[in-house]
């Protein structure tokens, strides 16, 4: 499949399809982190991230442009400033910094590395992940957030546990590309011309 990068717009399709991604990603955020919260293992591993990332992977090899993640990101990040309070446990519009961040990193991963099919999944899917784990940590520590021991040993597990849910969506995105790529929808949607 070739490239949409010549295009300097999204096609109606292809916009409905990515306005579908990031609400199923907002959608399923918004149940799965209602119904772990109480077992507090989102605490320690985030194990909820791997459709989301698996979703933003997916979306942004269907539709193959630099920007298409940050654009992702940021309107997930704007929902979530509205819809959950809680989410980066940063306030308000703080929480758009580490969600740009992200897209950012992924766009830029998944670009670079266009050529090398599996190689960019599982780099974007880590890189991304770690920076914007970084971002978000720094954007508490500036806000008063102590940098007591506590908090440096569950950025560190939190880290490594990161690294296997990261790697966990960069492969579950893998096996659904090799499913769809070759399917009319997908064509579809690759190819849509703009209207």
């Amino acid at each position: 499949m070739t490239s949409n990068d010549h295009k300097p717009y999204l096609s109606t399709v292809q916009t409905v399809f990515l306005a579908s991604m990031i609400a199923a990603d907002f959608g399923f955020g918004l149940v799965v982190k209602n119904l772990l919260s109480p077992t507090h293992i989102l605490s320690v591993v985030r194990v909820d991230l791997v459709v989301p990332i698996m979703l933003m992977l997916v979306t942004r090899k269907i539709v193959d442009r630099f920007g298409i993640l940050t654009l992702y990101e940021g309107v997930w990040g704007l929902f979530s400033v509205f819809a959950m309070p809680g989410a980066f446990g940063l306030p308000g519009f703080l929480k758009l910094i580490p969600a740009l961040a992200q897209g950012i990193i992924l766009d830029t991963s998944m670009s670079l590395l266009r050529r090398y099919h599996k190689v960019r999944f599982f780099i974007s899917a880590v890189c991304g992940g770690f920076l914007a784990s970084v971002a978000h940590l720094g954007l508490r520590l500036a806000l008063g957030y102590p940098w007591v021991r506590v908090v440096q040993l569950m950025f560190g597990v939190r880290t490594l546990t990161g690294v296997l849910v990261w790697a966990g969506g960069a492969t579950l995105a893998l096996l659904v590309w090799e499913k769809i790529k070759d399917t009319q929808m997908v064509r579809r949607i690759v190819y849509a011309r703009g209207d």
